[in-house]
């Protein structure tokens, strides 16, 4: 079908010769939409029916089951635990459409199953969701027995924390079939808020699993378990079964919902949400968050394990590098220190002293109050900064160890652990320690400093060739600015290989932690001087470009900008150098605020030209080019910079004024006239006939409006005065020009038709004369 479609579609005009181009265009088209019709509704109707059949974990709102179905064709039969109850239902594409039955009671139930079959989203009748995930594998465990009391509830409290941690809801299943209710049968309502009631004591209780009676005598036995930081107590029962083992007696729902109204008001708490909410400050809080971010290390996991640590002993930058680092130790070493009952930690949150959890001669693992930084907020729990500090330390002295029963294997969560598994199956050897830290870290570093320098080399390749003096010396900065560029680039990219190979391989946590130190520092400052050299480099093509236009302002505006993202990445990357060394900078800021006084009083002067070059920037009194008078000089506008303004006076003489005081001072701006006054004053002499002036003075008139440039509202042309040698003649006129040159050039042409104008009048201009009469005396 293919090659049919595909013949009809290239062949050039074998549908139909006689039809225009147009029309064969379409005939295609139509093809191609048959084609995809067809290929569409072959793939919908080769899609096979999704399979139902299998194991579910399946969660709803307050509960979870394990769900067994089986399909046959659009049927599907199931049962889930606990509560003994079955579904039927029938597929309709995607979705199970059906009822699910306990006991007396029942309803109705829809599941669309995902793409991948791997999981389904779901509703009850009654609008609530019922969500599940397929599973193929039973939950691990730490005791699968009940041979005594003893392990019978280890088997329970491991199950529900393999819920409540990962999310096993085989293992609560588990636990369902440990329990003994009293009274026998009931309801599956009843007994699931009976057990509930049961869990939620235990949860709140502290006790010692090890405690427990190991192999009584008789056909029953008694634990008394009690909440931490109060008398309040509750006894466990535990029977013997009919097969042997022993079975956790769950007592009768007025009974155990008492003994909890006991737990709550003893701690003042009106329900167990806002017992738990309290308890969460607590040593067992922390432990509980740091299993829980465990297994969910990919999702809010990892910020619940940080939020467990106290990382004040590390400078801030390095939280979030080394808190999983840390956190990666403190995880292995609790797998093998052994299986952790959440119930045998305290969860008291107004405990007074720390919590040891693990003794050993080389460090201890203690939960501890620290404060926080808000004043009224509580106290937080959690691993000490003297725990983390010997981490290290601790897990190399454990390490042979193997991991306690009942803890399933897991991926490591950082890339040096894993990088340390992966040599740990290609060569042990490597993980002996030599000197200071172990084989293969030595040997990294030395593959990293090789790394480093290569890159490098290949980085200064880059780097301009050495001028010679036949160069243009006009080059001569932008090269230096360029092998600039490439030298802090070079500094920072082979830091930055150490820095990240520095923090794979975990040497921060050891005695060579100065060397991370370093070449931090060493990125920064690099990173600092290149991103001030690049800034000069930008901003000197902005620069340029403001300089090309008439505009001060773009002048302005450049020079003040690079000014301050200099001064911004100046002080950025000081302040991230004294994190890195791990300066007390913030008193040093404080300070500022005492010392800036002092140095606002010496830096006034320099402050008050900044300050008036923004106002200038402002007002924009004048323009590049403009001829303006200020101080009694006339000058013209050059540059303006952040400082100071650049004046050339007409006498080709350069002013720098500081802006300070050219803002304050009265500028006159000629430049910014739209017209200029031209005034002339002619003389002609006194022997001109009257005729003859007035004509002259109507044809000037005359002469002046015919100018392109002359304003004809305001022009004025009349006899002045008598003068010493001749009547003068005033002209006061307006052009339309910019600038004085074009000025100078509109009055010079005037004057030479002035010349022209009084031959053709006969009139003579007047120069300066002196008449001597000699009278003879008479004797």
């Amino acid at each position: 079908m293919l090659r049919l479609f595909a013949a009809l579609f290239f062949a050039k005009g074998s549908i139909n010769p006689g039809k225009p181009e147009k029309t064969l265009h379409l005939s295609r088209c139509l093809l191609l939409a048959c084609l995809f019709a067809a290929m569409t509704v072959s793939a919908v109707l080769a899609q096979s029916s999704p399979d139902w059949s299998g194991r579910w974990d399946t969660f709803w709102r307050d509960g979870a089951a394990v769900v067994q179905l089986q399909q046959e064709g659009r049927s599907v039969l199931g049962t889930y635990e606990p509560g003994g109850g079955r579904i039927e239902g029938q597929i309709e594409g995607q979705v199970l459409r059906g009822r699910w039955f306990e006991d007396e009671v029942s309803g109705q139930l829809i599941f669309a199953i995902s793409d991948d079959g791997e999981s389904f989203t779901g509703r009850f009748d009654t609008g609530e969701w019922w969500n599940g995930r397929r599973s193929d594998r039973a939950g691990e465990r730490l005791i699968t027995g009940d041979a005594s009391p003893r392990e019978t509830l280890q088997s329970i409290v491991a199950s529900v924390s393999d819920f409540l941690i990962g999310g096993d809801v085989d293992a609560l299943r588990f636990a369902r079939t440990l329990l003994e209710f009293e009274g026998g049968e009931a309801p599956a309502n009843t007994l699931r808020h009976r057990q509930a009631l049961l869990w939620d004591i235990i949860d709140l209780s502290t006790f010692r699993v090890y405690d427990a009676p190991p192999r009584p005598e008789a056909e029953t036995a008694t634990f008394t378990i009690a909440l931490d930081g109060t008398e309040v107590s509750y006894d466990l029962q535990f029977v013997r079964a009919s097969g042997g083992g022993w079975r956790l007696l769950v007592e009768d729902a007025e009974t155990l919902s008492a003994a909890l109204r006991r737990y709550l008001n003893s701690i003042g708490e009106p329900n167990v949400a806002a017992a738990k909410a309290a308890m969460a400050n607590s040593p067992r809080g922390v432990m509980q968050r740091f299993l829980f971010g465990i297994h969910d290390w990919d999702g809010a996991g990892r910020e619940a394990i940080l939020s467990t640590l106290d990382l004040s002993m590390l400078p801030d930058h390095l939280h979030s590098a080394e808190g999983p680092l840390l956190a990666d130790y403190l995880k292995n070493v609790l797998d093998r220190a052994g299986f952790i009952f959440l119930q045998e930690l305290p969860n008291n949150p107004n405990r007074t002293t720390p919590y040891v959890h693990y003794a050993h001669p080389v460090g201890d693992i203690v939960i501890a109050r620290i404060p926080t930084e808000e004043e009224e907020a509580p106290d937080r729990w959690v691993f000490d900064a003297e725990t983390l500090r010997k981490l290290p330390a601790l897990y190399s002295a454990m390490q042979n160890l193997p991991m306690a029963e009942g803890i399933p294997l897991s991926q490591p969560l950082t890339q040096f652990f894993s990088l340390r598994e992966r040599i740990r199956d290609m060569s042990p050897a490597l993980l002996n320690r030599a000197v200071i830290i172990e084989n293969w870290q030595w040997l990294a570093i030395l593959l990293m400093v090789v790394t480093a320098a290569v890159l490098v080399a290949l980085l200064g390749l880059l780097a301009p060739r050495e001028r010679t003096e036949a160069d243009d010396d006009a080059a001569d900065a932008p090269t230096l600015q360029s092998k600039g560029l490439v030298q802090a680039a070079r500094l920072t990219l082979g830091s930055l290989v150490l820095v990240w190979g520095f923090s794979m391989i975990g040497i921060i946590e050891t005695p060579l932690a100065a060397l991370h130190t370093l070449v931090s520092a060493a990125a920064v400052i690099g990173a600092t001087w290149f991103a001030v050299l690049a800034t000069s480099t930008i901003g000197a093509f902005f620069q340029r470009r403001a300089a090309s236009t008439v505009s001060y302002a773009d002048e302005i505006v450049t020079a003040m900008a690079i000014g301050i993202i200099k001064l911004a990445l100046l002080t950025a990357g000081l302040l991230f150098l004294a994190e890195i060394v791990d300066l007390p900078y913030e008193g040093v800021l404080a300070g500022l605020g005492v010392g800036g006084l002092a140095l606002a009083f010496a830096a006034r002067e320099t402050v008050s030209n900044v300050l008036g070059g923004i106002l200038l920037l402002t007002d924009r009194p004048f323009r590049r080019g403009d001829l303006i008078e200020t101080s009694g000089q006339l000058a013209t506008v050059e540059t303006v910079g952040i400082r100071s303004t650049r004046l050339q006076r007409l006498d080709d003489t350069v002013m720098i004024i500081p802006n300070s005081q050219l803002s304050d001072q009265v500028i006159v701006n000629w430049g910014l006239r739209t017209r200029r006054r031209i005034d002339l004053s002619i003389g002609l002499t006194y022997d001109t006939p009257r005729p003859l002036l007035e004509q002259f003075i109507e044809d000037l008139r005359s002469l002046i409006l015919r100018q392109p440039s002359a304003d004809a509202k305001d022009c004025y042309v009349g006899l002045k005065d008598f003068g010493e040698s001749a009547i003068e003649i005033e002209c006061r006129f307006f052009v339309f020009v910019s600038n004085y040159d074009d000025q100078v050039a509109v009055r010079s042409a005037l004057v030479a038709d002035i010349v022209d104008l009084a031959r053709q009048v006969g009139v003579a201009f007047a120069f300066p004369t002196r008449t001597i009469q000699i009278v003879k005396e008479e004797n």
